[in-house]
């Protein structure tokens, strides 16, 4: 019976020296420094087999990179964190030939095309899909394990373009001209909800190994016409093409965080 109650009483207080340390040697930093990089996978699809799909610097399955990433806590568990993060895919590259096969395919039996594409053009560093996000941290951390679950909000930004034709029909004097446009061109905004959680090891007191899940949604609300030309009579047909959807996006990410204070 002795043996028991000392052995017990070795084993709490070995169990409450333990759980002292981790309290007192925890790292419980306010400001954190998190790039990283990650894939967009979707969970509903923007796009929609049109060939105004073409002029979105926008594809459904994309990789993303955090430009910015900045983490501010002003308690033990609870904090504010700001996401500046761009997207591309080398599909969004082929959009200006795969707009101008599509005019092709659809004209050249019975017309001349001459296609034109305007200032369709990416810029490598923020990419062509922008997402920017600030949100309310909650903080559970061990001595060498964290958990940061997170709800955002903010925007995602996309790029649409404007293109168009002309065709001079064969056998015939008769010209027309093709013109594709929307009305918020050039970028487009959307108001976006993004719950995510970051989880991962403490390598150091200042260096976590890091992984993100994100689940973002935004409505797309944009609309395209196409506006055709009798370039002779001047008369003029009017078609529209909805991108008004709900896009759900599940996003997967890994990098390291850096405590800064």
């Amino acid at each position: 019976m002795i043996r028991k109650i000392l052995f017990l009483s070795l084993l709490l207080n070995f169990w409450f020296n333990v759980c002292g340390q981790q309290e007192s040697t925890a790292h419980y930093s306010k400001w954190q420094l998190k790039p990283q990089i990650g894939v967009n996978i979707p969970i509903t699809k923007l796009m929609q087999g049109e060939i105004t799909d073409n002029l979105f610097q926008y594809n459904d399955n994309s990789v993303y990179w955090q430009i910015l990433s900045v983490s501010y806590f002003w308690s033990k568990h609870f904090g504010v964190g700001f996401d500046y993060q761009a997207s591309a895919s080398n599909k969004i590259q082929n959009k200006p030939e795969n707009f101008i096969a599509a005019i092709n395919s659809e004209f050249e039996d019975n017309y001349f095309v001459n296609t034109a594409l305007w200032n369709y053009e990416t810029n490598l560093l923020t990419g062509d899909i922008q997402r920017i996000l600030i949100g309310l941290i909650y903080r559970i951390e061990t001595y060498n394990l964290y958990f940061y679950p997170k709800l955002s909000v903010g925007r995602t930004s996309v790029k649409t373009e404007t293109a168009g034709a002309y065709l001079n029909e064969k056998n015939s004097h008769l010209q027309y001209s093709i013109s594709y446009s929307s009305e918020m061109y050039y970028q487009n905004r959307f108001f976006t909800v993004a719950p995510s959680a970051s989880f991962g090891y403490k390598i150091l007191d200042r260096l976590f190994l890091n992984a993100d899940i994100m689940l973002s949604y935004f409505k797309s609300n944009v609309e395209f016409q196409k506006e055709s030309t009798n370039l002779y009579t001047q008369n003029k047909t009017v078609e529209y093409f909805d991108y008004k959807k709900d896009i759900y996006t599940l996003s997967l990410g890994a990098g390291i965080i850096f405590v800064i204070k």
